[in-house]
């Protein structure tokens, strides 16, 4: 599962302008409307760089976050400490599929498409089995996925996108090819570092991505004692995810 090597010290400018305090608003609507038990301890799964956890701690939750990858991490626990957070947010160096904690959590994220890095049902299980071992009963599951109809239907297409950087450009290049008999995106990215005409800097990462049918999940989640709630459209949560869209929330809850 390890990925963002190199991609790491690109990753938060690439990604400045996702309107992540927009989501952990939504997230709050989720909690408040199908929560059974009130929120105060959180463990996010494939965290990266904390800016999820970050926001959240300053609303007032006390979060976990796990993740594999050590680049990402390093720059997330200097964030945290940047926030004056550390009394708040705890940050792993962890598998998702086999993780050890101390304790149960009101709630569980899996946010910005981690599903896509489980790449089989058995990873997903294996996720599940740890979900369901460490959320209180009453408690959410709430991650965001790929949605195979839309995918299928709409694959992915090359994109570019130069932002700046200090006195530096950076143009990440990302390339996708569908394979449906995986049900995986195969995604390369590429980023050009440059400053003025001179490039500096090239890095390539690839990340299979693997995207899922609703019925598939929701299969999983019962299997491993978790109740399927819903799967929403992610940019318009009050609908029903549709055929034509690729990202979804999917809300389930602990038994």
């Amino acid at each position: 599962m390890s990925q963002f090597n190199k991609y790491a010290a690109y990753y938060d400018s690439i990604y400045q302008d996702k309107p992540y305090e927009h989501e952990v608003m939504q997230l709050e609507k989720f909690i408040k409307q199908y929560s059974k038990i009130p929120v105060s301890n959180i463990v996010s799964l494939g965290c990266g760089t904390a800016t999820y956890e970050i926001l959240l701690a300053k609303k007032g939750f006390k979060i976990v976050g796990v993740d594999v990858s050590d680049d990402m991490l390093k720059i997330g626990q200097e964030k945290v400490h940047a926030n004056s957070l550390n009394s708040k947010i705890s940050l792993l160096q962890g598998d998702i599929r086999d993780i050890n904690l101390d304790n149960k959590f009101d709630l569980v994220l899996m946010m910005f498409n981690i599903a896509g890095y489980l790449h089989t049902q058995k990873d997903f299980r294996m996720v599940t089995k740890n979900v369901q071992k460490y959320l209180k009963p009453g408690g959410l599951f709430i991650f965001d996925a790929w949605n195979k109809p839309a995918v299928e239907q709409d694959p992915p297409s090359d994109r570019q996108r130069t932002i700046k950087q200090g006195g530096k450009l950076i143009t990440r290049k990302t390339k996708g090819f569908l394979d449906k008999q995986n049900k995986l995106v195969k995604i390369k990215f590429e980023i050009l570092e440059q400053v003025g005409d001179k490039s500096i800097k090239t890095v390539s990462e690839n990340h299979p991505m693997r995207y899922w049918q609703i019925n598939e999940i929701q299969r999983i989640l019962n299997t491993e004692g978790l109740q399927f709630i819903k799967a929403t459209s992610f940019h318009d949560p009050n609908k029903n995810i549709s055929d034509k869209e690729w990202d979804m929330y999917v809300i389930a809850r602990q038994i």
